[in-house]
């Protein structure tokens, strides 16, 4: 889940896109939450509430399932250069579609709190007037788990607990949201029965629209595991900083990559792909970024698992625009690679790849690619020159090239800071979001 995202103003005044997109999904499921407590009561208080939860539930879910990602990209990339600067430079924002996840996922959150309040209140009433309750007690347990397990993933989401505690974070994203729905699936079972009267159980969940939310939840959480597979990796070890892992039954299209793992179960790692000029294969640059990256890179592993679909990343966006700075930091260099060579000559760009020993940490073939792509590429060694500002040296180079955006592939905080001086200066900057 994203976390969420503080409303910031460029000098233009406009709001970032995740922190608009998630006030604007919170606030209507606000207005629809007042709207349900005032308006109904009983057994169609429920039914609603219910409903709300699986459909904020669904649009969590939806946002994240690779093939809505590469739909949504695909269409927006359409988006053309004679468009105005101002129009693009909003519809370049797509890649931030995190605000939807985030939003919805806490909507879904309040929406629950308001049912086991209201499941809660209905057997304390039955209880209270004596009626058989035996049904109820059930229901009233199976709901609280839910509620319990929503609330532990909003916790892991802030930010500073997210960063520290990281796998336990991405542990209650899984195991925690598979048992939420399993347990969500029983609960509406039960109150499918509670309520069905004189017609069937069948019929009852047919006419509930939480029964069909749940069943597309339920495939888009295990297709991707259908596609679980171990694949063949072959290690090129670049330096002791650096390595390079081919793949070479791994099919990835135009700015895509794909996470992976040597314990599926527990950690995944997401990587832009530098694919082949025929794209039946691809590579992965990896730099020593922690203990995971730096086991590759001695070790060198021979098999890693892949599961699901390759994954349309921020790069895709970019030829909406005319004249781009393409900025990168390390291993960033390898989406901007795949990028550029796949572009060829249909775009204006300038490259700006920052990283320490650039030929002995990532070898020669690779510096050759960079100057093949751009051959007035500006490389700066920092073992040499320190530390560079990325953030000047990437606003003259936008002044001066006449450029209209500008795409930075780099670590969580230099993206991050670099797009936010960028476009508080009104230049279009984007960069990878780090909210998956």
């Amino acid at each position: 889940m994203a976390t969420i995202h503080h409303y910031i103003r460029d000098d233009k005044g406009a709001f970032m896109y995740p922190a608009a997109l998630f006030g604007l999904i919170f606030l209507a499921n606000l207005a629809g939450l007042l709207y349900v407590v005032f308006s109904f009561s009983g057994p169609g208080r429920l039914v609603h509430l219910s409903t709300a939860v699986s459909a904020n539930l669904l649009v969590a879910v939806l946002i994240r399932q690779d093939f809505i990602v590469n739909a949504i990209f695909a269409v927006f990339a359409l988006t053309p250069q004679w468009f105005p600067l101002r129009i693009r430079r909003w519809v370049a924002k797509v890649y931030e579609y995190g605000g939807v996840h985030s939003g919805a996922a806490i909507a879904a959150t309040m929406w629950y709190i308001f049912l086991t309040v209201e499941i809660t209140r209905t057997y304390a009433r039955a209880v209270h007037n004596g009626a058989p309750a035996s049904h109820m007690l059930s229901l009233l347990f199976l709901t609280w788990i839910p509620l319990l397990i929503l609330l532990l993933i909003l916790i892991f989401t802030i930010p500073e607990l997210r960063r520290r505690f990281h796998d336990q974070f991405e542990a209650s994203h899984r195991f925690g949201g598979w048992l939420a729905i399993i347990i969500i699936w029983v609960q509406a079972i039960i109150m499918a029965n509670a309520t069905r009267g004189e017609k069937s159980l069948g019929r009852t969940l047919a006419e509930n629209p939480s029964f069909w939310f749940l069943i597309i939840i339920s495939v888009c959480i295990i297709y991707p595991w259908l596609r679980l597979r171990k694949v063949i990796v072959r290690p090129q070890r670049l330096s002791q900083h650096a390595t390079r892992l081919w793949f070479d039954t791994v099919k990835v299209g135009f700015c895509q990559g794909f996470a992976v793992s040597d314990r599926p179960l527990f950690e995944w790692h997401t990587f832009a792909s530098l694919p082949e000029p025929d794209f039946k294969s691809c590579s992965l640059l990896v730099s020593n970024a922690g203990d995971w990256t730096k086991k590759q890179i001695n070790q060198g592993p021979h098999k890693l698992w892949i599961r699901g679909i390759p994954r349309t990343g921020v790069l895709r966006i970019a030829p909406i625009f005319k004249s781009v700075i393409m900025v990168a930091t390390g291993s960033g260099i390898g989406p901007q690679l795949s990028f550029l060579l796949a572009c060829g000559n249909r775009l204006k760009c300038r490259l700006l790849w920052s990283t320490r020993s650039p030929q002995e940490t990532y070898g020669r073939e690779i510096l050759d690619l960079v100057n093949k792509v751009d051959p007035q590429a500006v490389i700066i060694d920092t073992k040499k020159t320190g530390r560079p500002d990325i953030v000047q040296i990437a606003y003259e180079l936008y002044k001066n090239e006449e450029a209209e955006a500008v795409f930075i592939i780099s670590n969580q905080k230099i993206t991050r800071g670099t797009v936010y001086a960028l476009e508080s200066r009104g230049i279009p900057a984007y960069g990878p979001v780090f909210d998956s």
